[in-house]
């Protein structure tokens, strides 16, 4: 069940988003200045949530937080965040004063969303550290028109006093969710994104031991990186997506990486490729050029591969297996498990009542020398997706409207999540 697959990515990202606060919370208890490293890196105007969405962000962003100076529609996302944050806070300030209130407040527009002209919520961000220009940009993004998905990610609406915003909504918005809804409803030019994929991608492969180098010799045929363990060869694209936030950006986002059946034309009426084609054909290429590789690698000249494998590793949470064509499909969250040695433990009861912790079937493949064998045998089982799977529950609403009972399937997407933690008690 496909919408099945989409629950338990939602999940999975849901985990790591939970799980991520918790390491950052852990670590101020701990004492080991959060605040001080953030305040060498990051803008001072970022409170403590800001801080926080901005890690979110740079996770799902597939960036580090020293990289958020990157801009999407010429806007820093450390500025987007802000931004963001900004009304959410301005938000709580007026649900603390409405429910502080002791008189009834009347039923007026006026009363229960927050107007503004464009002038003045340009004057609010200014006075939260914005540059005009920023301010500008930012205002028009965040109104609501056609193109938005909801009014989480463009939170103004258009009205005959200017633009206002819904308290009572916003508060308890998530600043990462909405924005990621925002840069692909308003298709927010994201030029950069690909670049840091490719790098930290090529940085992890490369820590773990693993001989790895993009392969960029002829124009029409550049592989993202071609990684060499015991002497087979794997072919890897590299895809940096957002993560869907409705099932059907889901469904598309698996149209694009193993095709589909529209024959859907590009700006040049040429077919649309697959990640999957694209990667058939440049694996298929080099392996006709194979003095390239040789030379990049610096093999011997008879050197000839003991196999060869292809994958797909996208920055959107994947809830199931879609390995096609000889060609495996992950996602870098599951691959990090991996090359990092992380492997995923649960702790169950046992008959005394002990604690007890175990590795979940598929991750003894992070342990020890990593191997040929141990690398094909995880992407196979994919085990951070194969965990949430097994436990994950379907359920059912039941609603009656008068002498009509109307059931409502739907998936438990928290029935794992408290139990699964890793070594370091994480999961990805």
């Amino acid at each position: 069940c496909l919408y099945q697959d989409y629950e338990i990515a939602r999940n999975r990202l849901m985990m790591r988003e939970s799980n991520l606060y918790s390491e950052m919370h852990t670590s101020s208890k701990k004492g080991l200045k959060l605040r001080q490293w953030a305040k060498n890196r990051m803008p001072s105007y970022l409170n403590p949530e800001g801080i926080y969405s901005s890690h979110h962000l740079s996770e799902l962003e597939n960036m580090s937080p020293d990289d958020l100076h990157e801009e999407y529609g010429n806007v820093s996302l450390y500025n987007w965040v802000h931004a963001y944050q900004c009304l959410v806070e301005l938000s709580k300030e007026e649900l603390r004063k409405r429910f502080s209130s002791k008189k009834p407040i009347p039923l007026q527009v006026d009363r229960w969303l927050i107007i503004k002209s464009r002038e003045n919520w340009l004057s609010f961000f200014k006075r939260k550290g914005m540059a005009e220009d920023v301010a500008k940009k930012v205002i028009g993004y965040f109104t609501f028109n056609s193109k938005s998905h909801d009014l989480n990610d463009c939170p103004f609406i258009p009205c005959v006093d200017g633009l206002c915003l819904m308290p009572a909504l916003i508060a308890h918005s998530s600043a990462t969710r909405s924005l990621m809804s925002l840069f692909g409803s308003k298709k927010i030019s994201q030029a950069g994104k690909g670049r840091f994929h490719e790098q930290q991608f090529l940085r992890q492969v490369r820590a773990a031991g693993i001989k790895a180098s993009p392969i960029e010799t002829h124009a029409n045929f550049q592989c993202d990186c071609v990684m060499l363990i015991d002497d087979h060869l794997i072919f890897t694209e590299l895809k940096s997506n957002g993560q869907p936030i409705y099932y059907g950006k889901y469904y598309q986002q698996l149209c694009n990486i193993i095709g589909d059946s529209s024959l859907i034309y590009d700006g040049n009426n040429k077919l649309l490729r697959s990640y999957i084609e694209q990667i058939d054909r440049i694996s298929t290429h080099y392996l006709n050029h194979l003095d390239i590789i040789i030379n990049e690698f610096n093999l011997p000249v008879d050197w000839q591969p003991k196999g060869v494998h292809k994958i797909i590793v996208t920055t959107t949470m994947l809830g199931g297996k879609y390995h096609s064509d000889n060609v495996f499909v992950v996602d870098k969250y599951s691959l990090s498990s991996f090359l990092q040695r992380v492997p995923g433990v649960i702790f169950q009861n046992n008959e005394e009542g002990d604690r007890i912790k175990n590795i979940i079937d598929g991750y003894e493949h992070c342990t020890g020398e990593i191997t040929i064998e141990k690398f094909l045998n995880y992407l196979y089982c994919l085990p951070s997706v194969s965990a949430v799977r097994k436990n994950i529950k379907k359920l059912t609403y039941s609603v009656r409207f008068d002498e009509t009972l109307i059931y409502h399937p739907y998936y438990d997407s928290w029935a794992f999540g408290p139990y699964i933690r890793k070594e370091d008690e994480r999961i990805n």
